[in-house]
């Protein structure tokens, strides 16, 4: 097990760190995430003191590192970082058991290690054990700096964004295989990301920190389900989720700011406001705002000639709803009733909006994919 207590990190009056207090139990891949210069690749990097905590300790197993030699204290923890560093004059299966080699680990056993791993991420030992960093991908060098910090079976390992300059592709397929070989080995990775949805994909634990101080540390189902401020929701953002179709209602998918007018308004004033704003149709309303019916330009090209007002010329066909009904059977009614269009009520009857199949489509595409 892996425990923070009360660790900070200051640099003169500059606090880095503040009290951090957390346990990664063993066998569970964490992430650290959070905005640039949260604090969480310095949290990394005290696990193996590359950096000292100004205050507090650090434990691994019960005891603490500060009483550990370094150099052993790093031998005995896996480091993958961005820029990989395999070595150029070493082979594949020489970078792989770099460590074994240094804690003195026999060749027949080293070799044993290199086909193993290699396999685990189906790279064939006779293919690619000889071959030098030069004369592979990008992709296939991280595998490497992968394995390299897996091959002394160290209790930890510590990854500091390893995947942010690959290509997409090559990324997801990293990040499965690292998940998959952290389950077969049951190993305790510490991976810091700036990319929520790497946290997702692969943490059993997300700890999300901001200047020097974790906000939140939960399952990544739990932290989508109550994010703890404003600003773990936005990182979280699409992934958030949203209603379920069975929650949705009217109000969701209506259009607002449709074009209404009084039942005692005249023939000429309804034909310009229709003018105006390029539409063949009024909803029309009381003098309360209550919603009476619609009023269309065929209608008053017909008869429009013979009455004042278009109080006579009113129709009640359009089908309504209300703003909370349920929304797949208002699109159920739209589609069987044939209207171009289902007018959406309030509380008091008055016109909210109304429902077409485009801005179903639209409201529909926006709950989907934002």
């Amino acid at each position: 097990m892996l425990q923070f207590e009360h660790v900070s990190l200051a640099y003169g009056s500059q606090q880095i760190l503040d009290d951090l207090c957390f346990q990664i139990p063993d066998g569970q891949m964490t992430v650290l995430i959070g905005p640039s210069g949260c604090g969480k690749t310095t949290t990394l990097k005290m696990i193996n003191r590359l950096i000292e905590p100004t205050s507090g300790k650090i434990y691994l197993d019960g005891e603490d590192i500060a009483t550990k030699d370094k150099v052993d204290l790093r031998r005995h923890i896996g480091y993958v970082i961005q820029q990989i560093g395999l070595f150029p004059n070493m082979t594949v299966a020489q970078n792989i058991c770099v460590v074994p080699t240094l804690l003195k680990y026999s060749k027949e056993e080293c070799d044993r290690i290199a086909r193993q791993l290699l396999e685990m991420v189906n790279l064939p030992y006779e293919q690619y054990a000889h071959k030098y960093p030069s004369e592979m991908s990008g992709g296939q060098q991280q595998r490497i700096g992968i394995l390299r910090a897996l091959a002394a079976s160290p209790p930890i390992v510590l990854m500091d964004e390893p995947f942010s300059a690959l290509d997409p592709m090559t990324r997801r397929s990293l990040q499965q295989e690292v998940r998959n070989l952290q389950q077969k080995l049951h190993k305790t990775i510490v991976f810091v990301t700036h990319d929520m949805e790497e946290a997702l994909d692969l943490a059993d634990m997300i700890v999300f920190m901001d200047h020097g101080k974790i906000l939140q540390m939960a399952p990544p189902e739990e932290m989508l389900a109550h994010p703890a401020t404003g600003q773990i929701q936005d990182f979280l953002g699409k992934f958030i989720q949203t209603n379920s179709p069975n929650d949705l209602t009217a109000a969701d998918f209506m259009r607002t700011g449709v074009y209404a007018v009084s039942a005692n308004r005249g023939i000429n004033e309804c034909i310009s406001k229709m003018q105006r704003h390029n539409v063949d149709t009024l909803l029309v309303v009381d003098d309360q705002g209550k919603y009476q019916g619609t009023v269309s330009i065929a209608d008053i090209r017909l008869t429009g000639h013979v009455v004042k007002t278009i109080q006579p010329l009113i129709r009640c066909n359009t089908p309504t709803v209300h703003a909370q009904d349920n929304a797949k059977d208002c699109f159920d009614q739209l589609i069987s009733s044939g209207a171009p269009y289902l007018v959406v009520l309030g509380d008091e009857e008055q016109v909210a909006g109304i429902i077409t199949k485009t801005s179903m489509a639209s409201a529909m595409a926006e709950q989907l994919w934002g």
